[in-house]
Parts: C-alpha cells; structure tokens; sequence
C-alpha cells in the first residue's frame, strides 16, 4: 500500500493523499511553503519545505543570486511583499515575505546562520546578520498590536515549557556542564558553562530528571547563540537554542506530556 501524508491549510487538515497528489498540489500552487504535511512514517507535522521528499519540488537551481524584480509599486521591506530568498544545501527557496521568514525563525525550520537575499542586499547573508531579522526588531514586532504579526509568535509546531534540570554535554571533545530553561518535544533552551559552541554544531546532551520528565539522553543541533549578563555586567554561562535531531519517540512523547499539562 502506498504511503498516505495528510495537508494543513488555514488550520484545517486535508488528505489523505498519495505523494503524487501532493506534488501536483504544490506544482499548482494549491499550498504554501509554510504548509504542514503529515507523514505517517515520521509520526509528526513538518513543513513541506524541510520534508525531503516535497522540499525538491519547492526549490530552485542553484545560482550565485535568484532573479527577482519585485513586483511594481510595492514597497521595498513591507512585511508582506514575498522579496526574500533562502539558500540551504544548494538550492535557492522563495520568494517568501518577511513574515513568513520570521514564522520560519519560529518554527526552527530556518536558523541564524542560514543564508538569505534580498534584491537590495550585495549578496547572500546569514540571517543573523540582516538588520530585519534582528532580536531588537522581532521584539518590537512581536510587541506589535498588529494581529498578522502577533499569530506566527503563536503558531509554534511544538509547545513549549520552562523545565528546570540539570544536564551534562559534550561535542566528543570535551564534557561541560548545563542547565535546562525550557523544553519542547523539537527542542530546548539551555544555559552552558562555555562560550565557544557555535549555531550549527552537533551536541550530545543527557538531561537529570526534572520537573516529572525522566532522565534521556538527545542528539542536538545548535540553533542560536545569545550571551547574558548579570545586572553587574558579569557574563553568565551562554544561553543555547537547540533542536533536537535524534530522540526516542517514548521521549518526545513524555516531553508533549508534560508541555501539554504546563501550558
């Protein structure tokens, strides 16, 4: 029998249809980028444009820069004009809109150091380093009344929750020390004794027990970097965003659990 996926659109679930059905929903441009689909195999919703199986239908050929003119009259940077470009392993990806990279950012289906363009930058540059995606500018937006902008703060695949547990971590070079902030069954925040983890590296992370979750152990993949300090002005272990790539399934659902009964 042939695998069967299910489609989200406009919080509705839809399906289920064979592969070739969705590829020819996406050739017509029945769904969006940021669409759900649900795999059976995988046993969770992800984006079409991170699920390998669609993500090639959604791309580009690779080139130094996509050709883009943005469309006339529209207004360079406004929130909603699809002008933005994103570059992972080859492929150029888009036009998406401002809003739809930041909904990304959220969802851990874009990151800091991922590669993006935009007809009035030079050239392609990490999204930590475009002015319109910084933390100063997503926190003034996310403050916004404007509802359109307020709805993709809260549209996160997996809930989240604070989570207090000490954990041990290690890059198979050396062993540090750390603490859980928060948790949710794709992720973690965590504080670590070391500044010099980079986004984009892997970690193998064993979490102590905590808050009624039990001990586990999680291959992660650092997502963000932010450095905190004390109201001295002190620097404090560095605050890491991670996302997990490998964890047992009887975890991720003790994690859904117990975010689910925080929220």
């Amino acid at each position: 029998m042939a695998k069967q996926y299910y489609l989200s659109n406009n919080g509705t679930h839809i399906g289920p249809y064979t592969r070739e059905t969705v590829l020819k929903k996406i050739e017509a441009q029945e769904h969006q980028w940021t669409d759900y689909v649900y795999d059976e195999t995988v046993g969770e919703w992800m984006m079409l444009l991170e699920h390998p199986e669609f993500a090639a239908k959604l791309a580009q050929k690779p080139s130094s820069r996509p050709s883009f003119a943005p469309p006339k009259g529209a207004t360079p940077g406004a929130l909603k004009d699809k002008e933005w470009f994103i570059l992972k392993e080859g492929n150029n990806y888009g036009p998406f809109c401002q809003l739809e990279l930041i909904q990304m950012l959220q969802e851990k289906t874009l990151f800091e150091y991922d590669y993006i363009w935009h007809a009035k930058l030079p050239a392609w540059k990490r999204v930590a380093e475009v002015e319109e995606f910084s933390s100063e500018k997503i926190r003034s937006m996310k403050e916004s009344k404007d509802v359109d902008v307020a709805e993709i703060f809260f549209r996160r695949r997996h809930a989240r929750a604070s989570y207090g547990a000490s954990l041990i971590v290690h890059n198979n070079k050396t062993v540090f020390r750390g603490q859980a902030l928060e948790i949710s069954a794709g992720g973690a925040g965590v504080l670590i004794n070391t500044p010099n983890l980079q986004p984009g590296q892997s970690l193998f992370l064993h979490f102590q027990p905590g808050d009624g979750v039990p001990p586990f152990n999680a291959v992660c993949q650092i997502v963000s970097k932010q450095f905190i300090k004390d109201a001295a002005g002190e620097s404090e272990p560095v605050k890491y965003g991670v996302k997990f790539t490998n964890l047992s399934q009887s975890v991720r659902e003790s994690i859904k659990n117990f975010t689910t009964k925080a929220a």
